[in-house]
């Protein structure tokens, strides 16, 4: 498998990983041994990924908060291991991965997810570190924010730039898949999403409020929480897949 995978018995040598988190990562989910690009993306990153039982210097590895995380996890804290999560980039690939686009970046996280509102992350560890404090950090990041923007870049890219956009002066409203795991991980359900299009409606009487569907939601590969019934009255689903950046501007 190109080197990139490992058994205990043929992943010896010295750590090569950066950072807090162990060269050796051991998994049971079958993703990480079948999709090539994730183990090359992790191999690059300084990771081995094995089969077996960690040993003390070990990390076991997991999806996010994935249904099979939940075996990683009981792993590591009966071994007394780092627990490493990872999730796709929020630059993820030109379309969803429902429609077979493996992701073209990973987060790797030693303390979290960054969408689960019970512990901490390391983007959170960061902002709240004295790195905000650092000019030159700072400056890096409103290159990578003009650069997004330029190049018109998301999670997904599969939006087209010539679309019309609703006209100036509207409230957005922005759906996400229904049992997306960031809503599981946040407490947010269906009755979040119709509480939240009822505060709008409320707060904002006589502006045009548009609802955005999720580009899964748009291609017919996961059902949102909003539909067509609710566009009513000053409200309108906007399904196109439009720029979001265009949209926010």
């Amino acid at each position: 498998m190109n080197g990139d995978f490992a058994t205990p018995e043929t992943a010896a040598g010295p750590e090569r990983a950066a950072g807090p988190i162990p060269w050796r990562l051991f998994t049971s989910s079958m993703g990480f041994l079948t999709q090539s690009r994730l183990r090359r993306m992790l191999h690059l990153s300084g990771h081995q990924i094995c089969l077996g039982l960690p040993g003390k210097s070990d990390g076991v590895l997991v999806w996010g908060q994935s249904a099979t995380s939940n075996r990683g996890q009981a792993l590591a804290a009966r071994r007394n291991l780092p627990l490493i999560r990872v999730e796709d980039a929020f630059l993820r690939s030109l379309r969803p991965g429902r429609m077979g686009d493996a992701p073209l970046g990973l987060l790797i996280d030693p303390l979290g997810v960054h969408f689960d509102a019970s512990g901490p992350s390391l983007i959170e560890q960061c902002l709240h570190s004295d790195r905000l404090y650092d000019s030159n950090f700072l400056a890096r990041a409103e290159t990578g924010i003009a650069r997004l923007r330029a190049l018109d870049l998301s999670k997904y890219n599969i939006h087209d730039l010539s679309l019309p956009l609703p006209a100036p002066g509207y409230v957005l409203v922005v759906d996400q898949t229904k049992g997306d795991a960031s809503l599981r991980a946040s407490g947010a359900d269906h009755t979040t999403f119709q509480t939240m299009l009822a505060r709008a409606r409320a707060d904002y009487r006589s502006e045009r409020i548009v609802i955005k569907s999720h580009p899964e939601t748009a291609r017919g590969l996961r059902p949102g929480h909003f539909s067509p019934a609710d566009a009513q009255k000053n409200v309108t689903l906007l399904s196109d897949l439009v720029s979001p950046h265009k949209l926010l501007a």
